[in-house]
């Protein structure tokens, strides 16, 4: 097997079988608890290959150790995930993204807030690899959705040292924070344009798009009429409430997952995104004293520095229309969404290079 020393992966001879190997991964806090596949020489060299880029080469610095994570490790990391070689380009632009600054990874690794990296696939890509963007995309069930999401998630305790408990300080942590969130979006299903698009890409771009997600909610209406649907689906996204904060307004996104059959609904009321975007701003609020007394009224002064107002004391969730994430995914069985509340880290994308030359 090979084992993560420096800046290059130290092969290591164990003698016995997967489970002993297993152990020995375990005891040093290289795993996340779940069974892992031995990274063999073999193995890994097959998912460098994969790549189409040497296994030397450094993708990026993993905060807090601000260890290189190579193509070699990388490899390493996606070998014990599960992961089919193939989904390499994937996981290496989900990790560029995760490196970029502002998805401050430093905060995101170290922060007693429950946050970690979602990952959003979009382009043709979607279907060349498997990526689950249908009934049950969030799990389980998807090996490619499962692996590339627990990839990423091992690579940043292994590269990056975020060992629970030890550096990574959050006291509960949340189960999609475990193996990392890995979804693709349902595009031919919206009826608005893809999500990629509005991060700079063309429609039949292949990107990868990386969020600091540090909760989920459902949101469910049962009701035929678009309108009513939409009044649930509001206010139904307010319910972190994560606007206010005790010293300054948080200017992070909330991400708003739809389901097709909804997503038509809405449609049916707004006919693009911007239009629900600048709804949701205008209603989805909650009121001032839901927050605690001490963060009332620098909640107020700091949104009032910021020019967004506090009307009827009702507090928006986000301080635009631009920092709602809308995506459509998921099956036709019921009239399904979710909300997703943000920290610490912005949006970020990368441009996946699957099928092209190195």
């Amino acid at each position: 097997m090979q084992h993560d020393e420096g800046d290059m992966s130290q092969q290591v001879t164990i003698e016995g079988g997967p489970e002993d190997i297993e152990a020995y991964l375990r005891e040093r806090g290289m795993t996340d608890g779940l069974p892992i596949i031995p990274p063999t020489p073999g193995r890994v060299a097959e998912a460098v290959a994969a790549a189409g880029l040497p296994a030397g080469h450094v993708v990026g610095d993993v905060p807090p150790l601000n260890a290189p994570a190579t193509v070699e490790k990388i490899a390493v990391n996606a070998v014990m995930a599960g992961c089919s070689p193939e989904v390499m380009p994937v996981l290496i632009a989900a990790l560029d993204a995760f490196c970029d600054p502002q998805m401050n990874a430093h905060g995101v690794q170290t922060t007693t807030n429950p946050v970690g990296p979602m990952i959003v696939v979009n382009g043709p890509v979607r279907n060349q690899l498997g990526f689950n963007y249908g009934a049950g995309c969030f799990g389980p069930g998807s090996h490619t959705n499962a692996t590339v999401g627990r990839a990423l998630r091992l690579a940043l305790v292994n590269i990056g040292g975020a060992t629970p408990g030890e550096v990574d300080k959050a006291p509960l942590g949340w189960p999609g924070k475990a193996t990392s969130l890995c979804i693709a979006e349902n595009e031919e299903a919206s009826p608005w344009p893809p999500y990629h698009t509005e991060m700079g890409f063309d429609a039949d771009d292949n990107a990868v798009t990386v969020l600091a997600v540090n909760g989920m909610w459902p949101i469910t209406d049962m009701h035929h009429e678009p309108d009513q649907v939409l009044h649930h689906l509001t206010h139904g996204l307010a319910v972190s409430g994560p606007c206010g904060g005790h010293d300054a307004p948080n200017p992070f996104p909330t991400v708003l997952v739809m389901s097709p059959v909804i997503a038509e609904m809405v449609a049916s009321l707004f006919p693009t995104k911007q239009a629900l975007r600048e709804h949701l701003f205008a209603q989805a609020r909650v009121p001032l004293d839901f927050y605690p007394p001490y963060r009332r009224q620098p909640t107020r002064d700091g949104l009032q520095k910021l020019g967004v107002a506090i009307e009827n004391d009702r507090v928006p969730i986000v301080l635009s229309p631009d920092h709602f994430v809308i995506l459509v995914a998921g099956g036709a069985g019921g009239l399904q969404s979710a909300g997703l509340s943000c920290m610490l880290g912005l949006p970020t994308s990368r441009p996946i290079p699957y099928g092209q030359a190195a």
